[in-house]
């Protein structure tokens, strides 16, 4: 219809939100306020990047007819997709998604977040394309809203241009309790340690980048906050809408998606940490059953050549703050040697650290900076890189190290066990460290190569490098025409 806004059949259903949609009294609008614009303005790809992103976007009060303009040119923004709204615990600001679906593989888009008098500037996103390409993602935890190293942080990951950043958790720090119980009636009315406009400000500060490029999150343990919720996710699920295609639970809890050769996984690791066990079990076995399915399921695809998991709490760190957490190493790390996982990503240390590739617990072979390993014979590569710089937000208990000695958290908080490290192989304790990693499309012998750069976002330093190798029957596992199934 020349002329007119055409609302089309993108909006996939009700966003589902950890709670009903919101209405009534969340979309009025105080007559005066048509100017508000917009803010902190992010992307999340659905289960199929092909075809499937999440707009969302917040504004600093309720607004009339919260919506998208989309279109496909510079300025020809056509169509329209409603979104739905929902309030966040602690603060004025209403939270807006837009979920888009049957969008078009390797397609720019411009778009506009819009309400009655007001809206954003024009932007554009593009949607992951069928042919095979190297495939580029940044990764890295514990960030919040440090100004000193949010720009360099985000022009870092900005300047490897990925096709997805993976956060691994510990997203802006609104709440400071962690998940230690025993503190949250202590803090609860404490404005310095539960700050919840810091996810505000914190998402305005990546809007630059995450407008474009979708900034997909992982549940970590500053996630559970001192809500009034069981799991304390209210503030998260208000801002963000994962695919929903994981363990059961609040939906986007847990996720998995595949962009070309490269499988992504994000399980939930508050579900099975030994060291902060106030949400631990409460999917009750599902996540294992889920895990399993879904590593089972990609390693047996023909067009999955690396299988890269990413979540918080670590199976392994050297650190003497949280080190590593005996919960989600006893839970799942079976389960990656199993599936021949590829690359585990975590935070919640704040240092960066890597392993030699770990088979059954025990480092297999050497991995100094610079090597070359293939992890379908060596094993598993787990990263850790958690960027916060204030440590004293937590005070240290029960994690003083014993001199010499690192330690392996055991079942409960608190509770550790000495353990001999033989399985470390680069460290650094100092330097705010984005991972850069690429992932190539199989040659024509059937290779392919994961090369992880580890960055400091200060100064572009290269601080440790690593290249994957995995070597296939050609032609067997890729179509001829190089593309991928529609």
């Amino acid at each position: 219809m020349a002329g007119e806004l055409n609302r089309r059949s993108v909006l996939r259903g009700a966003v589902a939100l950890g709670g009903a949609v919101a209405g009534g009294p969340i979309l009025w609008q105080r007559p005066g306020d048509t100017a508000m614009r917009p803010s902190g303005i992010h992307l999340t790809y659905g289960a199929d990047p092909r075809r499937e992103m999440v707009v969302s976007w917040s504004t600093a009060e309720s607004v009339a007819t919260p919506r998208l303009l989309l279109g496909d040119t510079q300025g020809g923004l056509s169509e329209v997709v409603d979104a739905e709204s929902k309030p966040a615990p602690g603060v004025d600001a209403v939270q807006h998604h837009a979920r888009l679906s049957n969008l078009d593989p390797g397609k720019t888009y411009f778009y506009r977040a819009a309400h009655d008098g007001g809206s954003s500037d024009e932007l554009t996103f593009t949607t992951v394309g069928n042919e095979r390409r190297p495939v580029r993602f940044t990764a890295f935890g514990d960030q919040g809203t440090y100004q000193n190293r949010m720009a360099p942080v985000v022009n870092t990951v900005a300047s490897f241009d990925p096709d997805l950043h993976l956060h691994v958790g510990d997203l802006s720090y609104a709440s400071d309790t962690g998940g230690i119980r025993a503190f949250e009636a202590l803090w609860a009315d404490d404005e310095r340690r539960y700050n919840p406009s810091a996810w505000d400000a914190w998402l305005a500060g990546l809007q630059p980048f995450a407008s474009r490029v979708p900034w997909m999150p992982v549940l970590g343990n500053h996630e559970m906050e001192v809500d009034g919720t069981e799991l304390g996710y209210a503030s998260y699920f208000a801002r963000f809408v994962p695919p929903d295609n994981g363990a059961g639970g609040p939906r986007g809890a847990t996720w998995s998606l595949r962009i070309g050769n490269v499988a992504f996984i994000a399980p939930d690791s508050n579900d099975a940490s030994a060291e902060l066990p106030r949400n631990r079990d409460y999917l009750g076995g599902a996540q294992e059953s889920w895990l399993e399915a879904t590593l089972a399921d990609y390693r047996s695809r023909p067009d999955v050549d690396w299988i890269v998991v990413g979540f918080h709490h670590c199976p392994y760190c050297s650190s003497s703050r949280h080190s590593s957490d005996g919960g989600v190493r006893d839970r799942w790390t079976p389960l990656f040697d199993r599936y021949q996982v590829d690359l585990v990503i975590n935070g919640h240390n704040h240092l960066y650290e890597r392993t030699h590739p770990i088979r059954q617990g025990n480092p297999t072979t050497e991995a100094p900076i610079g090597a070359t390993i293939d992890p379908g014979q060596a094993g598993t590569t787990y990263i850790v890189s958690g960027l916060s710089e204030e440590d004293e937000r937590l005070p240290d208990i029960a994690t003083a190290p014993v001199a010499g000695v690192t330690h392996y958290t055991g079942t409960d908080f608190g509770l550790r066990v000495p353990e001999v490290v033989t399985w470390s192989a680069v460290k650094d304790e100092l330097s705010p460290i984005v991972i850069c990693a690429e992932a190539s499309p199989p040659d024509s012998g059937g290779t392919t190569t994961l090369t992880i750069r580890s960055v400091d976002a200060g100064d572009r330093r290269v601080v440790d490098e690593l290249t994957l190798l995995r070597s296939h029957m050609p032609s067997a596992r890729h179509s001829r025409d190089g593309k991928e199934p529609s």
